[in-house]
């Protein structure tokens, strides 16, 4: 065996001390306190601002909220005006308005930045681009059906700017690969919850939806999730709702699903990195439903954009054709229409799945025939500028 020269024996230990270094320090930055974990994370968004780069500080500022939810940190009332500042830059003007509110529900009249963060709501309220229509983000509405009662209750969500896929790191697949900047160009509306049996049976009342009425499985029907609906079926009712209410009502696209599930975060879920107990339905989550059936809608908190469900319950069908990366990927919050499109995107995960499909970033697929009892959907609908 050939005698290894010295200048290379020397580089080899240098780098495997560098490495056990390395690992040492990073394990040491991980059992870190939470506060001192926040301030880290509160220096790297103001470095990151100076850098001008306002949506990677988004996501930094998101994990102190997320180390809040999770250890119960106490938040001073400056951090939700930095929040405020960098959503804003970021275009991320439902997040802004948001963050202002918080902000003078602590600091009050006396808040060292009361005039400013006044000036900033303002400011974030106008550019959400619908204000001639006269709702702001995270407010809802339903429109009258002319067959009589309402459709499904809908919330605003803002326009703005996220990186999609498994930016989290946490049980990555290659289908949420490569992670990719995309932009939600204008606000829209989506149901605040998944489309319920009330929902679908009322279409089937009125003549639509093929006159087809779904098994319930024996679970109920009402306020739970309709299920046993095929992508196919999902466009027969988007397309009723839209002829009953003289509005454009549509399938969300992979991209506005994803932006709607992370509403802001950057974590394997919109609360954070850990699944937690009795925050979804899905096998292993510790709530009365867990792989047993479904639960009716809004029975767990809504994520910050106001929106339940995104995470467990019932997998949801999106408009997109199935494609096994985001290699090629719309950076614009479009829909793909191409690829496999024998079958179609669903996301969220379910009653019956682990909690690793539950992930904002967790992708599956199904024929776009396909009827399954822990699959349902959700609608979306244009908002008028």
């Amino acid at each position: 065996m050939r005698e290894i020269p010295a200048l290379m024996r020397n580089r080899t230990t240098l780098l495997a001390l560098w490495f056990v270094a390395f690992l040492v320090v990073h394990s040491a930055l991980a059992q870190l306190p939470p506060e001192i974990m926040a301030d880290r994370y509160l220096v790297q968004a103001e470095r990151e601002l100076g850098a001008g780069d306002a949506a990677s500080a988004v996501e930094t500022l998101n994990r102190i909220v997320a180390l809040q939810a999770e250890h119960g940190l106490e938040v001073p009332d400056e951090f939700w005006f930095r929040r405020a500042q960098a959503a804003q830059e970021a275009r991320l003007h439902g997040l802004a308005v948001e963050s202002v509110v918080r902000y003078l529900e602590i600091a009050g009249r006396d808040g060292e930045h009361y005039i400013a963060a006044l000036e900033l709501y303002d400011t974030a309220e106008l550019a959400q681009g619908d204000a001639a229509w006269g709702l702001l983000p995270g407010e809802s509405f339903s429109d009258t059906l002319s067959s009589g009662g309402e459709g499904p209750e809908m919330v605003v969500i803002p326009n703005g700017q996220f990186r999609m896929g498994c930016v989290s790191g946490q049980d990555c697949f290659n289908s949420e690969l490569p992670v990719h900047d995309v932009t939600i160009p204008q606000a829209f509306a989506v149901s605040k919850y998944e489309v319920t049996f009330d929902d679908w049976d009322a279409c089937v009342v009125a003549g639509g939806c093929g006159g087809y009425r779904p098994d319930d499985e024996g679970w109920g029907r009402g306020r739970r999730p309709v299920i046993n609906v095929s992508w196919s079926d999902a466009q027969e009712y988007v397309a009723w709702l839209s002829r009953q209410t003289s509005q454009t009502y549509r399938l969300l696209s992979e991209a506005e699903w994803e932006y709607v599930a992370r509403a802001g975060s950057s974590t394997a879920y919109s609360w954070g990195n850990d699944v937690g107990s009795n925050r979804a339905n899905c096998d292993g989550c510790g709530s009365q439903w867990d792989s047993i059936q479904t639960a009716s809608v809004g029975s767990f908190p809504a994520n910050p954009f106001g929106v339940h469900d995104t995470s467990g319950n019932v997998w949801e069908w999106v408009e997109d054709c199935w494609n096994e990366s985001y290699a090629g990927a719309p950076s614009d919050g479009s829909v793909r229409p191409s690829g496999d499109c024998s079958r179609n995107v669903s996301r969220g995960g379910a009653w019956s799945f682990g909690p690793n499909t539950l992930r904002s970033a967790n992708r599956g697929r199904d024929s776009s025939g396909g009827r399954y009892n822990n699959t349902g959907f959700r609608v979306a609908q244009a908002l008028a500028p």
